[in-house]
């Protein structure tokens, strides 16, 4: 009895130094601590005294994987080695000593986005409000051609908290904001059209409230020499005329005479689908108002303050067609953007617009949709 009981304890003994151990900023932390998002960057992680598992065809993994509130998977960052000479030589020159920096240069393969980008693209993610990381090392049997049986844990998992940002403070860095969320409900996404490291590239917001989609962008004089708010305004609503004319101004060299619709060429598609030639904002077409041809059309809009914000609002029914050379058009939805300064730097412009596609909404909920939002700006 004595014997099988001095056993136990060696056997317990030896399972409580088999263990995995992450480090922040050098430091070890325990199993659900909370590590502020700032610090992640820093994490390492080091494993000792991994559960002998002889497999002569497969692979190890030792991986940091990010996981959202229902615990689905966001990103795993990990090193992989395959085969039973690799996966031996990879204990025996790991010892427990031995810490290895997971994110960065000098980090785990980056198989996918790199960590700033998630942690950014986390902010207004109603699901990614806390994130977890879960640190573990497994392997895998390869059971036939690159088809691998279950994950055996080779440590028992370990996982932390990280919070990534409040309804009371989201940073948007794309806009250069901070808004508080209360009252703006749902997921905000990122939205680009290219790479994020292309200068090219145009990236704001995309929201949705109920069926309401919409958007949040910021034009800056730095792409865009002499941009301002009434140029965007400008600018604006010159492309919603000729899409809303689009059979009989597309193709004309000079639709406007007193305007150069090239001259900025503002991503319009992007913030609010609004060159989609089977869409039109029905206040701007010429089948519905003739005396558009030799109106100021900077009067259609109306100059507003908003939480402190000054600059222009337009609003109009919208309407769709079947096919790009149909002549009958049918109601569609409501349509709203706001052209605005923005509130710390006067380089850039802000445009809250919903989508030119939306069905079906009015205009009252789509304009408290956008004023919401636009209220909810930190100055």
């Amino acid at each position: 009895m004595k014997k099988l009981l001095f056993a136990a304890l060696i056997a317990v003994s030896m399972n409580s130094h088999a263990q995995l151990s992450a480090f922040i900023n050098g430091k070890e932390i325990k199993a659900g601590a909370t590590v502020s998002k700032k610090d992640l960057a820093s994490l390492q992680i080091s494993f000792k005294n991994p559960k002998k598992v002889t497999i002569i065809s497969g692979a190890a993994v030792l991986y940091a994987q990010l996981l959202d509130a229902d615990k689905k998977d966001i990103q795993m960052f990990f090193i992989q080695k395959e085969g039973y000479v690799a996966i031996e030589d990879f204990y025996k020159t790991s010892p427990a000593t031995k810490k290895f920096k997971v994110f960065g240069e000098g980090g785990f393969p980056v198989r996918g986005n790199t960590l700033d980008w998630l942690l950014t693209s986390a902010n207004g993610q109603e699901k990614e409000k806390t994130i977890q990381v879960k640190i573990g090392f497994y392997v895998v049997e390869e059971i036939g051609y690159q088809k691998y049986g279950e994950q055996v844990q080779l440590l028992q998992p370990l996982v932390f908290n990280v919070p990534i940002w409040d309804d009371k403070n989201l940073p948007l860095p794309f806009l250069g904001l901070t808004i508080d969320k209360t009252n703006v409900p749902g997921d905000v996404d990122t939205k680009q059209n290219g790479s994020i490291d292309d200068s090219r590239t145009d990236v704001g917001y995309r929201l949705r409230n109920k069926e309401i989609w919409y958007s949040a962008y910021t034009l800056s004089s730095d792409k865009f020499p002499g941009l301002n708010a009434k140029e965007v305004a400008d600018d604006f609503i010159h492309a919603a005329t000729l899409y809303a004319n689009y059979n009989n101004l597309y193709d004309s060299k000079k639709p406007f005479k007193d305007y150069d619709i090239a001259k900025f060429t503002l991503p319009w598609d992007d913030i609010n689908d609004m060159l989609e030639s089977k869409w039109r904002i029905s206040k701007m077409s010429y089948q519905e108002d003739k005396s558009l041809k030799k109106a100021d059309l900077m009067t259609k809009f109306e100059e507003v303050t908003i939480n402190g914000l000054k600059g222009y609002k337009f609003q109009s029914n919208t309407a769709e067609r079947e096919h790009i050379n149909a002549y009958k058009w049918t109601e569609r939805g409501q349509f709203v953007i706001y052209i605005l300064e923005h509130p710390t730097d006067p380089k850039r412009t802000l445009v809250v617009s919903s989508s030119v596609g939306n069905q079906k909404n009015t205009l009252e909920e789509t304009d408290t949709v956008l004023k919401n939002f636009i209220n909810g700006i930190k100055k």
